[in-house]
């Protein structure tokens, strides 16, 4: 095996096995901070997804994650004892049907066209979670209690534990990151890099570019939805702040900084997002500035973000194709 294989390989079962032994390892509130992590990166995968691997820039992609983080939380409350896992595929679903509605309107759109009017629907699903009070509580938000995880060798697993929520975040987000991986080496995956180069000469050769599009920014949305239902799930708590305008900056902050041409970049970025806010914040109360000023020196002096650092970037796995 040459130097340039084992260098990834190496580092991916050293991660791997951070990962699991995290809980064992680590202190309560990092373990608190290596969940909120893992959801994030979940996010900013899906994100890329669309921005990176697909070159749409969606500026209301928070959208999805408030649709799943408050369809988790009414779950959680009106529905006592719902079971976990169905409830997470349900509000997949629903992240799914949100992105064809939200989609069908969209795609047909570039540039600022299309991230405006995602903007839009965002701004609008905002406006219903702090309207509707009687349901979503306002700006207020409201507090679920977990339900437990039931699986048929191991019975009812309480997730009052943290250790245990956070191998439960483990396996969904880790079993989504691979499949969004896969996903994008599908003929339907490599379509839409190829739509992203050129719009025009794929409807020439035949393809459905609408058609891309709208599946891509669907599958987007339900990574995106699960997400927030995980996010939700962890936290015990919804509010209006899972679905206004910063939470898209947010996405979008954590992607540039990890760097879209990666597949791996984005959750590189969640992780720094995290870990640097984290810290900072315990030192002032206005770290959100020092982290704009990370942002203004990653986009002028490190173009492919912080992933680009790693030598031989593009020979490890999950490197997006040049653009043209």
């Amino acid at each position: 095996m040459n130097s340039s294989r084992a260098y990834p390989i190496g580092g991916i079962v050293i991660a791997a096995a951070f990962l699991l032994l995290a809980p064992k390892i680590l202190p309560a509130m990092k373990v608190h901070l290596a969940t909120e992590v893992l959801i994030y990166a979940l996010w900013a995968v899906s994100f890329n997804l669309l921005f990176g691997h697909g070159g749409l820039l969606p500026f209301g992609f928070g959208a999805p994650f408030g649709v799943g983080a408050y369809a988790t939380a009414l779950l959680f409350r009106y529905f006592a004892g719902i079971p976990l896992l169905p409830t997470l595929a349900l509000v997949a679903m629903l992240g799914f049907a949100t992105g064809i509605t939200i989609g069908s309107l969209s795609v047909r759109l570039k540039g600022a066209y299309f991230a405006l009017i995602t903007f839009a629907f965002q701004m609008f699903l905002y406006a219903i979670a702090l309207k509707w009070y009687n349901v979503t509580q306002g700006d207020d938000g409201f507090g679920v209690t977990r339900p437990s995880l039931y699986l048929p060798v191991w019975g009812n697993i309480s997730m009052t534990n943290i250790a245990d929520v956070y191998y439960f975040t483990l396996a969904i987000v880790f079993l989504a990151i691979l499949a969004t991986y896969f996903f994008q080496k599908t003929p339907l995956g490599n379509s839409i890099a190829l739509v992203r180069e050129n719009d025009v000469r794929p409807s020439f050769l035949g393809y459905n570019v609408y058609l891309i599009r709208l599946t891509v920014f669907s599958v987007a949305c339900l990574l995106a939805a699960l997400a927030g239902g995980l996010f939700v799930f962890f936290n015990e708590f919804v509010s209006t702040a899972v679905i206004d305008m910063n939470v898209s900056m947010i996405v979008l902050l954590m992607v540039i900084i990890g760097g879209s041409d990666h597949f791996l970049g984005p959750i590189l970025g969640a992780a720094f997002y995290v870990l640097v806010q984290d810290w900072l914040s315990s030192l002032t109360s206005r770290w959100f500035l020092i982290m704009g000023a990370i942002f203004i020196v990653v986009v002028f002096y490190l173009e492919g973000g912080l992933i680009s650092l790693i030598p031989s970037k593009r020979s490890q796995v999950g490197a997006t194709p040049e653009r043209g």
